[in-house]
């Protein structure tokens, strides 16, 4: 199949850019730089050149909609029994009772999700999801997941 295609040439045609011909003749000119190469028993560690290490999508925290879903939906949890702490833009914090929430994006009340600090028991003032720690006790995600383990270690 190679042999069917025409063969390119590498020579300068007229109206080629400036730029790309002076960039040809830096390559050119050049000479190759040599790339060691390691040894068969060496051992390189390039763990921290990677961007993202797939054991840390393990530490993940449940998005506030998530845990919000749950709360309202699941038969176990008392949805009236809740409250989110949420930052506005002009009075500061704030809390709203979970069975109030507007998620709606044409109410007038809407806040955004991205404004929750935290979810509380109403009852025992335990905070079930808080953003800033990456707390979760709902599902046992975030930094709750390793407390939850704790006793294996």
């Amino acid at each position: 199949m190679a042999s069917d295609l025409p063969a390119v040439s590498q020579e300068q045609k007229p109206g080629n850019n400036s730029r790309t011909s002076a960039q040809n003749e830096d390559i050119s000119s050049s000479s190759p730089t040599e790339i060691p190469q390691a040894e068969p028993n060496e051992s390189h560690d390039y763990a921290w050149t990677t961007s993202r290490n797939p054991t840390s999508a393990e530490n993940r925290l449940r998005p506030a909609a998530d845990v919000i879903n749950r709360l309202i939906w699941d038969t176990e949890f008392d949805s009236n029994d809740y409250v989110i702490g949420y930052e506005d833009r002009f009075n500061a914090r704030l809390e709203a009772n979970l069975s109030s929430w507007k998620k709606d994006l044409t109410d007038e009340e809407f806040i955004p999700q991205h404004r929750i600090l935290y979810i509380k028991h109403k009852s025992d003032g335990e905070i079930v999801w808080d953003k800033r720690r990456r707390t979760d006790k709902i599902f046992l995600s975030g930094n709750s997941a390793f407390d939850y383990l704790g006793f294996l270690a």
